[in-house]
Formats: C-alpha cells, sequence, structure tokens
C-alpha cells in the first residue's frame, strides 16, 4: 500500500453516529469521545474518516460522504434493512457494514489503521482490515463481562454472544485502548488481554465548551489551595444564591445503569425523613419509554414532582451552563469505564457525587474534587445527598479543585497519545 501523507485513520462506530447529541437514542461519551478525538486528530494533521451506519431508510445501499471540516469526514454507510434495525438486531449487520467500508476504499485512498469504538465497530472493523490488510485498534467503552459482574437490578445482562466477540477482538487487535489503570486490570482479569498491548488513555475535556465560572476560576491565589482557603475565599455565583434548594443534576441517557431511579428513591427517603431539607434533582437526557414511564410512576410514588424536573437531551454549550448552575452532579452508575460526564462536570467546577466504582474512581477525586459514595442503594444516596446539602459551603470548597483536576485532561493531549499508539500499530507507514 502507498504511504500516506498526511496519514488516514478510520475512526468506526457503527451503532451511533458521533455527530448525535449525547443524551439522545443510543448517544452518549463514546460519541462525544469519537468525535472530539477525530476533530484534534485532524487539527494535528491526519485525515480522519468517521464511520457510522446510515439510519435515513430512504437511502439506497452504499457509503455516503460528507466533508465536515479540513481533514474530516463522516462516512454514513447504508444497509437494507438496517436503518430501522434496534441496536439488539446490528450485529446481524456488522460484517456485510464492514465489507461495504472495504469496498469504499481503493488502495490509494485506503486508511494506515482502523479504530474501532464499541464491540459492534471492532466486528465489523475486522472485516475492513482483513480486506484492505492493515490493522485493527480497538477502544470497547463498555464490555460485556464487566457490565455483568457489576449490573444492579432491573439491568438485563449482556448476551455471551457479545462477551465472546470481545474477546476475539481483544485477541486481534494490534493496541487495545483504555480509559483507566482498573480497565487495564479487568482486560487482563477477564479477557486475558496482553498487558503489554494496552495503552491507558483518559478522555478529554472541551475547555471552550466546559469551563467553570468566573467566580470558580478565579477564587483563591494562584497556588493549589486546600478544601479549607477555599471555602473562606470562594464566593457562590449568583445561581447558588442562599435561598434555594441544593440543585443535584443526573446528566445523560435515562437507563438502569445510569441509576437514576435511585436518585428518585433517595428523593422520596430525604422527603420523608429530612423534610427541612431542601434539595431539588433535574434529570437531564432522554431513554427508553417505558424506563421513562417508570421512573414517572417512581416519582408519583415517592411524592416528589415538585421537586423532580426532566429535561430532554441538550447541546452541549447548554449542559455546560447548566452543569455551572448546579451544586452537584450525580453518577450513581453501577459500572463507567470512566464517565465523561464527571470530567465535564469537574471542568465547570461544580463537584460530583459518583459511584465508588471503576473508571467512576479514577474520574472523581474522593473529598478534593467530589465524593464516592461506596453502594448504589436509595438509602446510601440519601444520606450522601443530604450531607452535601447541609454543609453547602464545605461541598462548594472542592469547586476549584474540580476545575484543576479536568483542566489536566484536554482532547489534544488525547489525540498526541493516539497518535503514538497508531504509529505503533501501522509502523514505518506512518508519516506525520
Amino acid at each position: 500500500m502507498p504511504q500516506q501523507t498526511p496519514p488516514r485513520v478510520l475512526l468506526v462506530s457503527m451503532h451511533t453516529s458521533p455527530v448525535d447529541q449525547p443524551g439522545s437514542g443510543d448517544a452518549g461519551g463514546m460519541n462525544v469521545y469519537v468525535l472530539h478525538l477525530a476533530r484534534s486528530l485532524s487539527q494535528r494533521g491526519w485525515d480522519v474518516d468517521m464511520a457510522t451506519l446510515d439510519r435515513d431508510p430512504i437511502h439506497p445501499a452504499g457509503v455516503t460522504v460528507a466533508p465536515l471540516s479540513k481533514g474530516l469526514r463522516l462516512l454514513s454507510v447504508a444497509i437494507p434493512g438496517a436503518a430501522s434495525a434496534p441496536k439488539e438486531q446490528l450485529p446481524d449487520f456488522a460484517v456485510e457494514f464492514g465489507r461495504a467500508l472495504a469496498t469504499f476504499y481503493d488502495d490509494d485512498a485506503a486508511p494506515l489503521l482502523v479504530h474501532a469504538h464499541y464491540w459492534l465497530s471492532g466486528v465489523a472493523a475486522r472485516e475492513i482490515c482483513e480486506a484492505l490488510k492493515i490493522p485493527l485498534m480497538l477502544t470497547l467503552h463498555t464490555s460485556a463481562a464487566v457490565k455483568n459482574l457489576r449490573a444492579g437490578p432491573g439491568e438485563n445482562p449482556e448476551p455471551v454472544s457479545r462477551e465472546l466477540a470481545e474477546r476475539e477482538l481483544v485477541a486481534s487487535s494490534c493496541t487495545l485502548v483504555v480509559n483507566t489503570p482498573a480497565e487495564a486490570d479487568h482486560m487482563v482479569e477477564l479477557y486475558g488481554a496482553s498487558r503489554d498491548r494496552i495503552r491507558v488513555i483518559p478522555p478529554g475535556v472541551d475547555p471552550e465548551i466546559f469551563y467553570p465560572s468566573a467566580q470558580t476560576a478565579s477564587a483563591g491565589d494562584s497556588g493549589e489551595p486546600s478544601v479549607t482557603s477555599i471555602a473562606s475565599t470562594a464566593p457562590s455565583s449568583s445561581a447558588r444564591a442562599a435561598g434555594r434548594p441544593f440543585t443535584v443534576l443526573c446528566a445523560g441517557r435515562m437507563q438502569p445503569l445510569k441509576g437514576p431511579q435511585i436518585l428518585v428513591a433517595a428523593m422520596g427517603l430525604l422527603r420523608h425523613e429530612h423534610p427541612e431539607c431542601a434539595i431539588r434533582l433535574i434529570l437531564a437526557g432522554v431513554g427508553s419509554p417505558d424506563f421513562l414511564a417508570a421512573l414517572h410512576r417512581l416519582v408519583a410514588e415517592y411524592d416528589v414532582a415538585d421537586v423532580v424536573e426532566f429535561q430532554g437531551s441538550m447541546p452541549s454549550s447548554e449542559l455546560a451552563e447548566l452543569m455551572r448552575s448546579v451544586d452537584a452532579v450525580a453518577m450513581p452508575s453501577s459500572s463507567e469505564t470512566f464517565g465523561l460526564v464527571a470530567l465535564e462536570a469537574q471542568a465547570c467546577g461544580t463537584p460530583v457525587l459518583a459511584t465508588d466504582v471503576d473508571g467512576l474512581r479514577y474520574a472523581v477525586e474522593d473529598h478534593r474534587t467530589g465524593w464516592l459514595v461506596p453502594g448504589r442503594t436509595p438509602e446510601l444516596w440519601a444520606e450522601a445527598l443530604y450531607r452535601a446539602a447541609s454543609n453547602p459551603e464545605h461541598w462548594r470548597a472542592m469547586s476549584r479543585a474540580a476545575a484543576e483536576r479536568a483542566r489536566e485532561l484536554t482532547w489534544d493531549h488525547v489525540a498526541a497519545q493516539h497518535e503514538v499508539a497508531y504509529t505503533r500499530c501501522a509502523g514505518e507507514r506512518v508519516t506525520t
């Protein structure tokens, strides 16, 4: 294959388009990850293609190319019968999806390697790599073995077929990218991955969208203040003025593994046990009609409709503004490889309450940028919410440390680390 300058990489995100708005449909942190990685790579001089399934049923079979910016294209792959297929049926189309992309490229335009995101993309990418004789790099984002290990009530187990496919992909990939050292351990222990082929690259945050309020950014001196000094110097923003309820945001897809039902139940317990404690909960995102209906029933059952607000998904800029206005962002997830929402919240100067599990232990620095909650029961979360709301100044004292934590992780840094991994996979063929 001829050497390319600039080099081209194909990022495959079959089941969800990187340009879809997070919090809607199947769009979430992975969409944010793929799009920002692609943009940053293109800004660093790469030609980047992103491939996804075309969900418009009127489009004829084939690949549609949409230029997004210099060096960045979106390839939408239309497959007969796949446009309206639910996610559970998409494995039936993965091989055909990959073959369609393989025939799209000719020798001059073919990528140096394929970077698959999620297991479905990996199955499709394997077809591309075998046809074009190029290496495969893999980021699972979530894995069946870990999800089944952490699954709570109401969470359906992942099928055995998915875990078997993931094992094959892990074994055949030149590099496995994970978000945290904990995820690397899971890949070794649960999937038999070779540790020398694993690369830990945490996700990043867009500082032009997710940034702290002026008050948080200017609080304290130029050094790293202690929690006590922040509490004594950091003024509250007008949105966090005294006299209004302590406001908690849960953002993302509304589904059992994310735990919004736990927060609603916790609000009910707080109303019964601490009626004097003024707390408001905002649920921002969409989910299946059945799950949303169950959430509304739970709100009615606990008689908390006056303090629980449902909002749909929103653009990143609006979500960031909401994050800056609330007192806390809550993530009662059963498992997260990282938890990008936690990082985005911290970038906005908002401390995070998160389950003490997996990647959230890395995303949130306990008692510095938020608190880790040792379980997923409504009782534990009610206690955590009550402690935070009862001492808001102590809670807000973590705001500046949260913003500092997020500043360490940028998408350009993420892209630079991927360049190293790509170079290793593709060897002498990569020139930048």
